[in-house]
């Protein structure tokens, strides 16, 4: 059994026009939520074994905080399709996880992760939040055979559900 974290970055800041996308960093609201949600996660589930994150800089900012609450010694790894890239890049890039690893987080951002939780868990969330965590358990050995259909929603966990 696999296990896979999908997590929208926390609420990023809009105040400098002169940042690229890139380079938007957390506002206040998601340096307060990041940490909250790092801890609810780490309350409920293992440490996970590997972390991809987008090199969004708001991206790599929320993987820093869930990094002290949940998975201080998990492997950490950017990758730029978790930016750039469409589902199925995403899917892809999913899919080429080596079989030794149990679970798997992915920090990255929305259009792309609503439509990879729907399509994963065939469910229809209208728009995974900020800072919002979902949990997908694929009952398989290979993450090569991870597609559509192919996994169960354990849980979906977000800021406002928590206030």
């Amino acid at each position: 059994m696999k296990k896979l974290f999908l997590i929208r970055h926390a609420k990023s800041s809009w105040i400098d026009d002169s940042l690229s996308d890139l380079e938007r960093p957390l506002n206040s609201r998601g340096r307060e939520n990041a940490p909250l949600m790092a801890q609810n996660a780490s309350k409920k589930w293992n440490r996970p074994e590997l972390v991809l994150c987008s090199p969004a800089k708001r991206a790599i900012q929320t993987s820093e905080f869930f990094k002290e609450e949940w998975w201080k010694e998990a492997n950490n790894k950017i990758c730029s399709e978790l930016y750039e890239g469409s589902p199925s890049i995403i899917l892809d890039l999913l899919s080429s996880v080596a079989d030794e690893i149990h679970s798997v987080v992915a920090v990255f951002h929305n259009p792309n992760i609503t439509i990879l939780t729907n399509l994963l868990a065939q469910q229809s969330i209208s728009n995974v939040p900020t800072c919002g965590v979902v949990t997908l358990e694929l009952p398989l050995l290979q993450w090569r055979k991870l597609e559509v259909g192919s996994c169960s929603l354990v849980d979906y966990d977000y800021p406002k559900k928590n206030s």
